[in-house]
């Protein structure tokens, strides 16, 4: 069980907030633990290469996504340490297990937290700074967002959008790569498959992120990726993804059956009625 830090601050943390020296020295101890889980397998490093880019980019997003929500410097640098210390639970999962399947593993969102505390990466920030980071890294990957305090929802929520901004281009880059080529661990085994199983429309059309449960091949998967926009927190992030077009080349990757591209456009609708200024 991980041990939080409580909000009270002692004396020595009174006045202190998190600098960019911080996240500096924390990236810097952060690529060294990475390192330090290379694989000699050309397929099983391929694997750790794709979580480590993965990690900068989502530290890349989460400065976009700050500075479009209008995000103080404070609050900023801890959104960034959420963002660069998020998956860290992925390289001893993947050392273990060989895989990035949370269900035939390990929860990395937890094994993360625990990671991150047992590797002292949050050495000389405040406690309430910790606990904040802690949370969000913990809940990350959780199917809904847990019942914790305002402050810690809002870090839990743009450390969501961020992840899911680039997981979008990190899968889309898999399916346009031939098979050969593919980091095996991010497709999670499923088959290609050839059609969208029929239980994950209804899902859909109620404006619900598709259950990974109810996956059972590729094309399933095509669908709950597009299916996060219903879990999606901030306009910057919607405003992201149709810039970057990732609707368009998921729903591209689908199959032409009306059912399957009736649901397609429902959630592209939805999405787009989210970049809207509110009334």
């Amino acid at each position: 069980m991980i041990k939080f830090f409580v909000s009270q601050k002692n004396k020595k943390e009174k006045g202190r907030f998190m600098t960019e020296n911080d996240l500096s020295r924390m990236k810097r101890r952060f690529l060294k633990y990475v390192a330090a889980h290379g694989m000699k397998d050309p397929d099983d490093q391929r694997n750790i290469v794709l979580k480590r880019k993965h990690t900068l980019s989502v530290l890349r997003d989460m400065g976009l996504l700050c500075r479009g929500e209008g995000l103080g410097e404070n609050d900023s640098l801890i959104a960034r340490a959420a963002a660069l210390l998020h998956d860290t639970g992925r390289f001893p999962q993947y050392a273990e297990f060989r895989t990035f399947d949370d269900r035939v593993s390990v929860n990395h969102g937890l094994l993360g937290a625990e990671t991150i505390v047992r590797e002292n990466f949050l050495e000389g920030l405040p406690g309430e700074e910790k606990s904040l980071i802690l949370r969000a890294v913990k809940y990350h990957n959780a199917y809904a967002i847990p019942k914790v305090d305002r402050r810690a929802v809002l870090f839990l929520k743009l450390l969501r959008d961020a992840d899911k901004l680039n997981i979008w281009k990190v899968m889309l880059d898999y399916f346009a790569q031939p098979p050969k080529n593919r980091a095996t661990a991010a497709g999670l085994g499923l088959p290609e498959g050839r059609e969208v199983s029929a239980e994950i429309i209804p899902v859909v059309l109620e404006n619900r992120v598709v259950p990974i449960s109810l996956v059972k091949n590729l094309k399933d998967y095509r669908v709950l990726l597009l299916s996060w926009v219903f879990g999606i927190n901030f306009k910057t992030t919607f405003r992201l993804f149709f810039r970057r077009r990732y609707a368009r080349a998921l729903k591209d990757s689908l199959p032409r059956d009306s059912e399957v591209q009736k649901a397609v456009l429902h959630m592209e609708r939805f999405a787009r009625s989210r970049t809207l200024p509110s009334s």
